[in-house]
């Protein structure tokens, strides 16, 4: 069984060195062959299947870059209980491709990230994810704020 801290250095490498730095040969290390992702992103970019298991995991970050090949992830907050870590995170980067059905628009974004990832074995099981997809949309040009 891994200890809290050793589940949040685990889920600090998956950003830090697989997302961040794009080495997706770590995911094999990080990442469970039948992992379970709740992801709004992998789920409107991708199909249904392709976001499910450790290929649409993979995929994930891939598409990620793809849309956004500057793209980044710094770390706010780690907190572990038990199997479950939680991490605020902020995504930044340079919407230089194809991302959700949106052309590129050269747009810089920034935003603020939630997600919730189980751990078992020593690698990641399950991750939710949540961001706020408004403001990405009004960061894109594709929305208009909303009236306060």
């Amino acid at each position: 069984m891994s200890t809290s801290e050793e589940n949040k250095a685990l889920v600090r490498r998956y950003y830090e060195e697989a997302f961040n730095q794009e080495r997706t040969g770590l995911l094999d290390e990080l990442i469970a062959e039948n992992v379970v992702n709740h992801d709004p992103l992998s789920d409107e970019t991708l199909t249904a299947e392709e976001a499910r298991g450790f290929e649409g995991f993979r995929r994930h970050v891939e598409v990620a870059h793809e849309a956004f090949p500057d793209a980044t992830v710094t770390i706010e907050e780690l907190i572990a209980e038990g199997d479950t870590v939680a991490v605020r995170f902020v995504f930044e980067g340079t919407h230089e491709g194809r991302f959700g059905g949106i052309e590129p628009t050269g747009n810089r974004v920034s935003g603020t990230n939630m997600g919730f990832f189980r751990v078992d074995d020593g690698k990641i099981v399950e991750r939710w994810l949540e961001s706020d997809d408004l403001e990405l949309l009004e960061q894109l040009g594709v929305a208009g704020p909303v009236a306060q």
